[in-house]
């Protein structure tokens, strides 16, 4: 994911000073026409038309230049190449992972609407699922970042805790292949978990590239599944809480691989789109059913005892 240095500073230059580019570029030609102009006049030429020391002197570093300039111009524009090719790559991953999601929940409202339905009183709570379908986002953000980033899905863990009615209690609410069997009262009371460490600052994302630097930081706690990776790996923690006026709810959704990281602390590409472009497309739909199992659990509890 990451882009060459040398083509990409390149490419920020070339295009905050094209009008130097275009110079550089044609700077020989017109140079040449002068000399045929007025080469002769101006004692750059001989009689016989050949030129002079001087005209040496000016013409070989106008040439250097005018490469230099076409060199720094093929760099970018293989740059450019390489980042509109990774961005395309990045997006139909993306849509993959988020139409997978639309299309589960199509199925399901199908499979109601062909079953006859049930009465009134039973439709919300059997359409609306919100646990399964925030299980369902998780497993297709996992397949996204496996996709893009080249890790098994094996070594990557997503999971959410939740405090539904802002009494202090988390709970685990969904977990793909990560450790939810330990103690959450424990994981919640260090104040060196990375969960923790975004709470208590009221931090939108916190993410370790290497959670290494994250432990080192006291801002990371190592778990069991570090152990045989001797820490190497990545941890992503983002809000996912819900307010809606005075009704909200805290979550927190964690990312953590293992033996790979995600990409290096100084990847600012890979950052830029883990934090801009991949993860609100799943926040935007986790916030959703998270709104919805307030409404079923909280604002309606009878309906998440209903049938179905």
């Amino acid at each position: 994911m990451r882009f060459p240095t040398l083509p990409r500073i390149a490419y920020d230059y070339l295009v905050k000073h094209w009008i130097v580019c275009a110079f550089g570029l044609t700077v020989p030609a017109y140079w040449f026409a002068v000399l045929r102009l007025t080469g002769k006049s101006w004692g750059l030429l001989t009689t016989a038309g050949d030129m002079t020391s001087l005209a040496h002197c000016i013409t070989w570093p106008l040439l250097v230049v005018s490469v230099g300039f076409a060199l720094m111009k093929t760099a970018a524009d293989k740059y450019n190449e390489e980042a509109k090719s990774s961005g395309q790559y990045v997006l139909e991953h993306l849509l993959q992972g988020v139409n997978a999601v639309t299309s589960a929940k199509l199925r399901r409202f199908g499979q109601y609407i062909e079953a006859g339905g049930h009465p009134n009183a039973h439709a919300f709570p059997q359409i609306t699922q919100p646990r399964q379908q925030i299980e369902t986002l998780l497993q297709n953000l996992q397949i996204t970042f496996s996709n893009i980033f080249g890790i098994s899905r094996d070594d990557i863990g997503l999971s959410i805790v939740y405090d539904l009615r802002n009494s202090g209690n988390w709970e685990w609410l969904i977990s793909v292949n990560a450790t939810d069997d330990l103690d959450l009262s424990a994981l919640m009371a260090n104040p060196e978990t990375t969960v923790r460490q975004l709470v208590d600052n009221n931090l939108r994302t916190l993410f370790f590239p290497d959670k290494r630097l994250g432990a080192a930081q006291h801002r990371y706690f190592p778990g069991p599944k570090d152990r045989p990776y001797d820490g190497i790996g990545s941890v992503l923690c983002r809000d996912v809480s819900i307010v809606h006026g005075a009704a909200s709810a805290r979550a927190v959704l964690t990312v953590t691989t293992y033996g790979k990281q995600l990409c290096e602390a100084d990847d600012a590409d890979s950052i830029r789109i883990i934090e801009t472009v991949i993860l609100p497309a799943f926040q935007t739909r986790i916030r959703l059913e998270m709104s919805l199992l307030y409404i079923k659990e909280v604002l309606n509890p009878a309906c998440a005892r209903c049938p179905g």
